[in-house]
């Protein structure tokens, strides 16, 4: 199956070369929008601000009403769907050959400005009617292509000229500010021989220029004047210094648009500065000569460059002075001066008449790079460091381009063009292990693929890399992952090196302030400054959650085995701290949770630890959302720490949010280590705590049996306490057991055997309960006694406040929600549902939400109300469709009987 997206030109999607339907009006302004910014995701507001040109409708109607006009448009796309959801909107997930923009972009970069204007078939997205688009987006497109049109014409000057006369005269009628296709014109004529015509052309435009902006000839014009009265282009002799660059370069190709992009964006400022910067062994000086080689033809003057030697192991650093006498030579100025200040100056004034492209490499700090920046306004300064020279770009204008491993594909790409696709097609399995092993870096990919060229099995290559990546990442003291890293490592402060060692003990993926203070002993405001430096160092990268930071695997793996030379106690204690960060968060955010939930004791931390202030129920979730997988992470370590009094504790306050967002193996594997620490510490109220999450979650799974255990289980721990709320509290858990499994009378007698104990209960379990109570007798039958009950707690709910709802709340409202539609009174059941769904919302309880929601659209469907039906049915399906749950296939049959 071949899909084809095309923006150049009518909107267009093509299915095996066959035209795929896409509706007119708000359908089409969705997917236009989205393919122009293929593979990002947009926000939900900026959709909803672009499908309805401008003029949204409320906030919540709009949000609402999208998931339909997602849904319609997947449902048109069929197989040749593109659209994907997440928590920060929805993108056009398309590979670069399927859209024509990409494809476009992509042939730019490499010089094919030809082939890239094939691709335009016409006005572009005429057939989409939106303002804002025509507005914004589509005359960037066009400038894109003026801008090739251009180039192309560049590259054709320098064949047949005569042909070009014609076009370029069409082009300066069209665009007669455009100073460029003057310039062409009048070297066309020129190279036909039509000097007069040629210098006609000129005293026109400056006529034009003067009568309609009051400006003289910019430089591109001057220039071609130049040429055509002196009869013909000098020819000089120019540096030419660029090295020939990596035989095998392979991706990149977002980082060389983005160049191109930068360069393109600027014409006749003053030195445009590109700093390229990343971990070592990432490949920063392959991408800078691979790019340099194809804008070299851009600077007549030369091409300079230089390997500062910033993170060398071989020497130290070059000084920028003897590098500018070295340039001044290689410019033919022979009268070099001796004093620093003449020197500058004589390198800025060479350079400050010429066009000249420099590739500082390898760059220690701005320091270093800042005297060698030229004068002049058509030079390029392209550098290359380990460090992100946030001075450069703070007062100098530098533009960072930020360089990250490879991905999967091109990994293995890599791996092909150095070893063979024979090798490498003969082993996949090998292959994949050796692409996961070296974690995208392209050093790591090189010795590997060194080695394998020297002989090494890539069997064996992948079996070494699994029992230890840095040795077998190691080529020698100066070649190597380990050596590479270890230059980076002192090039940093003595307390950024300190808190990158103690990284080493920190499970990941990702790191924040707090938990860099408490694991290194520093105030959060000390963590932050070090936290920056081992950023700029490229020892550390932001990671995609704000406010956190992320190591890269093998640099983990380098920190991890530093932090293994540390003293056993030192370590420990490490560790300890950040055990409590952790910890004693989870319970302040838990507590926002769960406000109704008694702990027993637990010691405080210690003074140097720092724990996240939670301010409120949503900071809980969002932190618990946020450190989610470290949690995870930090729990197996406690495990293997033995402190099982903490293992306890913090599995048990992941079980909530685990359960909310989906997660079932999380919170099943959470839930059972924290049951094993509490069984090993003979702790019943632990035990009572992490039978019943695991009822929960088991219920969640549909496991039935393994929920009737763990609850009755439960049932006997909080009898043995003698605590009558733990008591009700299971016994509602398994009478929803029961009623999941048709043992609807075992239900009703549970709950029936705490009716006595009601009036010790408190108000807010006593709620809870009749709640239940009244879903029980719903369930066989009598529905007046349950709507008795479930009035009577919804009257005790609303004393208690819903501030903190919890899901008793919701599932009475659920509850009078299905008696009254079993009873036909739609409306009643409607509002009922409604108010289920919002309490669903506040909770987060994203799987039961959609749930809630299917059950209030089928309310609305028999009362007739179809179209809020719809919109309540497309939030569920998204819902559903990013959870991946088989209900997905139920909602889509719900709405495609709507039609």
């Amino acid at each position: 199956m071949i899909v084809e997206y095309r923006v150049l030109g009518p909107l267009e999607v093509l299915l095996d070369g066959e035209p795929v339907a896409v509706p007119a009006g708000r359908v089409r302004i969705l997917l236009a929008t989205l393919l122009l910014r293929a593979n990002e995701f947009v926000p939900v507001d900026e959709l909803v601000e672009r499908v309805w040109d401008g003029e949204p409708p409320v906030a919540d109607r709009g949000r609402k009403t999208l998931h339909m006009v997602v849904t319609r448009l997947r449902q048109s796309l069929g197989d040749a769907n593109c659209v994907r959801t997440s928590s920060r909107g929805y993108t056009a997930e398309v590979a670069p050959e399927q859209l024509d923009l990409t494809r476009f972009r992509q042939l730019e970069e490499q010089g094919e400005h030809r082939a890239a204007l094939e691709l335009w078939r016409g006005p572009v997205l005429a057939n989409v009617a939106s303002e804002l688009l025509h507005r914004d987006d589509v005359p960037r497109l066009e400038a894109e292509r003026v801008v090739a049109l251009e180039r192309r014409i560049d590259q054709d000057l320098a064949r047949d000229t005569d042909v070009l006369v014609p076009e370029l005269r069409s082009l300066v009628a069209r665009y007669p500010l455009r100073e460029t296709f003057w310039a062409q014109l009048m070297l066309a004529l020129h190279r036909s021989n039509q000097q007069a015509e040629a210098l006609a052309v000129y005293q026109e435009i400056r006529d034009h220029l003067a009568d309609e902006l009051g400006v003289d000839p910019g430089p591109r014009l001057r220039e071609a004047h130049e040429q055509v009265l002196s009869g013909e282009v000098p020819v000089a002799q120019v540096p030419r210094q660029l090295p020939a660059g990596v035989p095998h370069f392979v991706g990149r190709e977002e980082e060389l648009a983005r160049l191109t992009d930068m360069l393109a964006a600027r014409p006749g400022e003053p030195v445009l500065i590109s700093a390229i910067n990343g971990i070592g062994g990432v490949g920063k000086t392959a991408l800078a000569l691979r790019w340099a080689h194809r804008v070299a033809d851009r600077f007549p003057d030369g091409q300079l460059h230089v390997d500062l030697r910033g993170f060398d192991p071989r020497g130290e650093p070059l000084d920028p002075l003897t590098v500018i006498r070295d340039f001044l030579l290689a410019l033919d100025v022979r009268d070099v001066p001796s004093s620093e200040d003449a020197l500058i100056a004589a390198y800025r004034s060479a350079l400050a008449q010429r066009r000249v492209l420099l590739v500082l490499d390898n760059a220690r700090d701005a320091e270093q790079v800042r005297p060698l920046l030229p004068g002049g306004a058509g030079n390029l300064v392209l550098i290359t460091s380990r460090n992100r020279l946030r001075g450069l770009i703070a007062r100098e204008g530098a533009q960072p381009v930020a360089l990250d491993v490879l991905d999967e594909q091109s990994a293995v790409d890599l791996l092909t063009e150095r070893v063979g696709a024979a090798r490498i097609a003969a082993r996949p399995e090998a292959v994949s292990r050796l692409v996961r092993q070296c974690a995208g870096l392209p050093l790591a990919l090189g010795i590997v693929a060194a080695r394998a060229a020297c002989g090494d099995s890539l069997t064996a290559l992948a079996d070494e890399l699994d029992q230890e990546r840095l040795d077998a990442l190691d080529l020698d003291d100066a070649t190597g992952v380990r050596a590479v890293f270890s230059w980076s490592l002192k090039s940093v402060s003595e307390a950024a090196a300190r808190v990158f060692v103690l990284l080493g003990l920190h499970p990941g993926p990702h790191v924040g302030v707090d938990a860099v203070a408490s694991l290194s002993e520093l105030t959060p405001a000390a963590a932050r400054r070090v936290l920056g430096e081992l950023v700029s160092a490229s020892l550390l990268g932001p990671a995609p959650v704000p406010g956190r930071f992320v190591l890269h695997d093998l640099l983990r793996d380098y920190a991890a085995e530093r932090v293994a030379a540390l003293s056993a106690g030192e370590r420990t204690e490490a560790l300890h701290r950040m055990f409590g960060h952790y910890l004693h968060t989870a319970l302040d955010a838990n507590r926002r949770i769960e406000v109704r939930v008694t702990w027993t004791p637990l010691a405080a931390p210690p003074s140097s630890v720092v724990i996240t202030p939670i301010e409120d129920e949503q900071s809980a979730s969002e932190w618990f959302d946020v450190e989610q997988n470290v949690l995870l992470g930090v729990l197996k370590q406690m495990v293997a720490a033995g402190m099982d009094d903490l293992v306890w504790r913090l599995g048990y306050t992941l079980h909530l949010p685990l359960l909310r967002k989906g997660d079932m193996a999380g919170a099943e594997m959470a839930d059972q280590l924290a049951l094993a620490a509490a069984q090993r510490r003979d702790d019943v109220f632990g035990q009572a705590r992490l039978h019943r999450a695991l009822g929960g979650v088991y219920i969640a799974k549909h496991a039935l049996s393994d929920a009737d255990f763990h609850l009755s289980s439960a049932l006997r721990c909080e009898t043995e306490q003698s605590d009558y709320n733990g008591q009700a509290n299971v016994s509602r858990g398994l009478a929803f057991v029961y009623r999941l499994q048709g043992r609807y009378g075992d239900a009703l007698e549970i709950l029936g055997g705490v009716f006595p104990m009601a009036e010790r209960l408190s108000k807010h379990e006593r709620a809870c309960y009749y709640a239940a109570y009244g879903r029980a007798h719903h369930e066989v039958g009598q529905d007046e006694r349950a709507i008795e009950l479930c009035l009577q707690a919804d009257e005790w709910l609303l004393e208690l406040g819903r501030t903190a709802p919890a899901m008793a709340d919701a599932m009475n409202f659920e509850t009078l929600g299905d008696i009254y539609l079993k009873l036909g009174r739609y409306a009643e059941s409607a509002h009922n549902y409604r108010e289920s769904v919002v309490l669903m919302r506040e909770m987060r309880e994203t799987f039961y939400l959609a749930d809630g929601l299917v059950l209030l659209a089928k309310a609305l469907i028999a009362a007739g109300e179809h179209a809020p039906a719809r919109e309540h049915l497309g939030e569920a399906l998204s819902i559903y469709e990013e959870l991946g749950h088989d209900q997905a296939r139920e909602v889509r049959k719900l709405l495609g009987s709507l039609e």
